[in-house]
């Protein structure tokens, strides 16, 4: 599903993401990392119109949560069952909270966030160019391993060769492997062509939308999260 359009710069969002990070760790207690998981969540949900991050989010904390009960449960000292007490499990709950906390902040930052748009902003920034191509490179580098995948099981499944455990790394994982390596030292080679390497600014033919509030907003909204962590 294309995400909408929208006229926030992809460093706004990062920041505001990261902001979150700061209110999360800095506070930390179960209340502020409960508001600061809907606060994400909500932004997150707004902009995909799916519930894809909470679903994401969710997914992501689980594990966490149940190693941090099977770690702090049977170790407090208000035993309520056996191998379990009171405090610790609401140490567990704790640190799951500020755990998910952490992770909808990144995700819903992500969901905000276009990779070609964060790409072109980071290029305006000195010594971008290589920045943005890493984070680019990086950021696409999961959609372009799982379209590959689906490509190989599809070549795979026309051959009749099925992908046992025995088969999975020469017929699929090393043919992906592969085609990543050749994607990415092809793309090397356009860069360079293009002068990559070259030092001095970058221009883009559309530069990613950005205002002078945003700029402030980049720099007022982790002081303010920093002053917020240190009154309270």
């Amino acid at each position: 599903m294309p995400q909408p359009q929208t006229r926030l710069n992809p460093l706004t969002a990062l920041v505001i993401g990261a902001s979150g990070w700061i209110l999360a760790l800095g506070i930390n207690t179960p209340s502020a990392s409960l508001a600061i998981i809907a606060a994400a969540l909500t932004a997150g949900t707004w902009r995909t119109r799916n519930p894809s991050v909470a679903a994401a989010t969710a997914l992501l904390a689980a594990p966490v949560a149940a190693s941090m009960v099977l770690i702090h449960a049977p170790y407090g000292e208000h035993r309520i069952a056996p191998l379990i007490t009171s405090d610790g499990l609401a140490d567990a709950a704790h640190l799951t909270a500020r755990f998910t906390a952490l992770v909808a902040c990144l995700l819903a930052a992500v969901a905000w966030t276009r990779t070609p748009d964060l790409a072109k902003a980071l290029q305006s920034t000195k010594g971008g160019n290589r920045i943005g191509y890493i984070a680019g490179t990086t950021l696409q580098l999961g959609p372009q391993g799982a379209n590959r995948a689906r490509i190989t099981r599809d070549a795979n499944r026309l051959k009749q060769r099925p992908i046992k455990a025995k088969t999975v790394v020469p017929h699929l994982i090393m043919p992906v492997l592969t085609e990543l390596l050749t994607q990415a030292g092809a793309r090397g080679q356009a860069l360079e062509t293009a002068g990559y390497d070259l030092t001095g600014p970058r221009t883009v033919l559309r530069p990613v939308h950005d205002s002078p509030a945003q700029r402030a907003a980049r720099i007022l909204i982790p002081l303010i999260c920093v002053a917020v962590v240190l009154w309270i």
